[in-house]
């Protein structure tokens, strides 16, 4: 709206048909258009000053003073009230704009695929196979927080009014500043979380409750957390050692056949099936570094006993006789 004598004529005709509720659609959202424009402007003292008189000449205009009237401080009550509700419009309507909804992008690995991701805030997460990472849009305007499951090793940015968080179920690893490797494949039987280095806390969330498993979780410290029976351990590791996936050495300790069969078939994208019914309790130590899949079943094959076919990407392996 320009600023000549009769577009200033034009407005203040324009607003007294809307604040008497007489304006067209189309008027209405002209109006509407110059309320919304406000909150574009600049806070500054000049701008105060400048409105300030706009709506003292405002008053004077809608209501010109013809003496020390009742009528004349009656409108002249009312200007201010008008004015005053109008302000609380603009303050309305710049601090409680509508919240924007929260959407998430998703990023997965397949079997035999990893992914090296830059986060927003320039942390870094490599990510195994088989895994999912979850990020809200919000990420990094109040919290840095997101969710995570399969295999990961996170390198955290630190920022120590902005804690990171790696949801995993009900489990939360919070962390300033640090390096970690998360664990937490859908049907795991227990959850893992080695400090490669710095600190990170480890919570529990139930029912609107945060139980601290572990309040700081060092270097070379690995905690273990079974959803089941709600159990965790804190022990130590070489963190490492269990990051290593990212080299392709794949390290085991006292692993089941079922637990190595699993870690195989992600990394190396195939099928094993395991047929037959162990008569001990194998378990075995043992650490693959970047070997292929053939020469990994062999060695396997020399440290158990077990025997095993091959067929196109179908691996069966026979555990009855593991040793």
């Amino acid at each position: 709206m320009g600023t000549s004598s009769s577009d200033k004529a034009a407005l203040l005709a324009l607003l007294e048909k809307y604040r008497a509720g007489q304006c067209t659609p189309e008027e209405t959202a002209r109006i509407q258009a110059w309320f919304d424009s406000f909150e574009e402007l600049p806070d500054s003292a000049e701008l105060k000053t400048a409105a300030d008189q706009a709506v003292v000449n405002t008053m004077h205009t809608l209501f010109p003073r013809r003496g020390a009237s009742i009528r004349y401080i009656m409108l002249s009550a009312a200007a201010v009230l008008v004015v005053a509700l109008t302000s609380l419009l603009f303050i309305y309507r710049f601090y409680m704009k509508a919240p924007v909804p929260v959407t998430y992008s998703y990023i997965t690995t397949g079997k035999g695929e990893r992914k090296k991701l830059t986060l927003p805030d320039g942390s870094t997460l490599m990510m195994n196979a088989g895994s999912t990472l979850r990020m809200p849009s919000n990420f990094g305007d109040t919290t840095r927080e997101l969710f995570f499951t399969g295999q990961g090793t996170f390198d955290i940015q630190q920022n120590s009014k902005q804690p990171f968080v790696v949801q995993t179920g009900n489990v939360r690893t919070v962390v300033l500043g640090t390096a970690f490797d998360v664990k937490a494949y859908p049907g795991d039987k227990a959850l893992q979380v080695a400090v490669l280095n710095g600190k990170v806390r480890i919570e529990k969330q139930e029912r609107g409750h945060t139980e601290v498993l572990a309040p700081g979780v060092i270097q070379n410290q690995l905690l273990i957390y079974e959803a089941g029976s709600g159990k965790h351990e804190l022990t130590s590791c070489k963190a490492d050692e269990i990051a290593g996936w990212q080299q392709n050495r794949l390290f085991f300790e006292q692993a089941s056949l079922e637990e190595i069969a699993e870690v195989l078939e992600r990394q190396y994208n195939t099928h094993i099936t395991l047929a037959g019914a162990s008569k001990h309790n194998c378990r075995y130590t043992l650490q693959l570094k970047n070997e292929p899949l053939d020469k990994a079943l062999q060695l396997i094959q020399q440290l158990s006993g077990i025997s095993y076919i091959v067929n196109n990407n179908e691996i069966k392996i026979n555990i009855a006789s593991c040793e």
